[in-house]
């Protein structure tokens, strides 16, 4: 085993990672874990940037990147998760269901408890304490090793997007998502958006009734996360399917809203390579015409994306599976477990990921972290410590293969 992994106390990992959990980060408002990252960070001898990230709403939230710089003779890796965690109107998902303290970080049957526990603050651990391991061996870097601590993944991969603007361009990287330790080749996109329709408001005859024109629109977009026929085959949607992505592209309706004269319809449509947001609109409203010629009282508006500040994420292509990142990755989660890991959709087979705007720049990305996701959301999230100190040594080995 490599002596870099002498370097990771596996207590360490756990309670950061716990420390994490204690720290609330709701979308859009990661200041707190941000600052927090930023002068753990600086601490321990990294540089280290904490960028403010404008929001549409004209406030702002923070995300913290710390660099190891390597001396330039080699391809740089950079180490990625999102702060942020699910937000429900502001607030924990089914609060009154919970049996632990969403922000107590309370250990039980081997696994960790608390909102992010899961969705992701044991992969912001993993990949710190990976960090750390290269950090204490003192070992030179030819390629820099970036630790990026980023914002509103849940709401768009806004803060990705940002780093990205800021000029980084790292070779290599590797998302921390909750993956069940596999490797993540590809992943899905989505373009989320809403469906308003207007009728009238009053009590008398003829009325048109937004609400019924909303029980058509369900219909004609298929069952929940059913899998869409593409139009040659009777459907409505264009795209050629992918082998690694069986069951996609597939939609869901999320949520109704109703006030006076209009009902508006939020969906969610989980897209794969090849697909675009223009694509999808095109085909949508194609179908919403349809609706409205067999019905002129159907009124609409198409509204992608959902909002101004939560932008689509698009569906890239699968990275190489020989690539060196992957290999090395690969093998150092053999030298660990004594397997081969899966690799390909993997566990999070129609999840997003911020690895869409890393590769949309040219950036060879994986996603590998740990945590498995039975259900989401997610009432008592937890995280298994095993995996999460299992993460935090594949890491630091995969960083030591390509950096030194």
């Amino acid at each position: 085993m490599s002596t870099i992994l002498a370097h990771i106390q596996d207590q360490e990992a756990i309670e950061l990672t716990r420390q994490l959990i204690r720290i609330p980060s709701f979308l859009w408002r990661e200041s707190e874990i941000g600052t927090w990252l930023a002068d753990w960070m600086s601490a321990r001898g990294y540089d280290v940037e904490l960028q403010t990230v404008p929001l549409d709403d004209g406030n702002a939230t923070h995300q913290a990147i710390g660099t190891l710089r390597g001396d330039g003779d080699g391809p740089s890796l950079m180490l990625c998760g999102h702060t942020d965690t699910s937000d429900w109107n502001g607030d924990v998902f089914r609060r009154d269901q919970w049996t632990h303290d969403p922000f107590g970080a309370e250990i039980a049957d081997g696994k960790i408890y608390g909102l992010g526990a899961l969705n992701m603050k044991a992969g912001l651990a993993s990949m710190l304490m990976a960090g750390e391991a290269l950090r204490r061996s003192g070992k030179p870097l030819k390629g820099d090793l970036i630790i990026a601590c980023v914002v509103a993944e849940t709401g768009g991969g806004v803060g990705a997007l940002h780093l990205i603007e800021s000029g980084c361009r790292p070779d290599n990287c590797i998302v921390t998502e909750a993956g069940n330790l596999d490797v993540g080749l590809i992943s899905v996109g989505y373009v989320q958006g809403k469906i308003r329709l207007h009728g009238e408001f009053k009590h008398r005859v003829p009325y048109v009734n937004p609400i019924e024109k909303a029980a058509r629109v369900i219909d004609a977009f298929s069952p929940s996360y059913v899998r869409i026929p593409r139009a040659e085959d009777g459907g409505w949607l264009r795209y050629q399917a992918h082998p690694l992505l069986p069951g996609y592209p597939s939609m869901a309706i999320r949520n109704i809203e109703h006030y006076q004269d209009t009902t508006t319809v939020a969906f969610d449509l989980r897209i794969i390579p090849g697909m675009t947001e223009e694509g999808v609109c095109e085909d949508m409203r194609a179908r919403l015409e349809q609706i409205r010629r067999e019905d002129d009282e159907f009124k609409y508006e198409l509204l992608i994306p959902q909002s101004d500040q939560q932008p689509n994420m698009p569906a890239r292509a699968a990275t190489a599976p020989d690539a060196p990142l992957v290999k090395e990755l690969i093998a150092a989660h053999k030298q660990v477990t004594g397997a081969a890991p899966r690799v390909g959709a993997g566990h999070r087979i129609g999840a997003t990921a911020d690895t869409c705007h890393f590769k949309g720049v040219g950036i060879t990305c994986v996603e590998y972290g740990p945590g498995f996701i039975p259900v989401w959301p997610m009432v008592d999230e937890c995280v298994s410590m095993d995996q999460i100190i299992t993460a935090s040594k594949t890491l630091a080995l995969t960083a030591d293969a390509m950096l030194t």
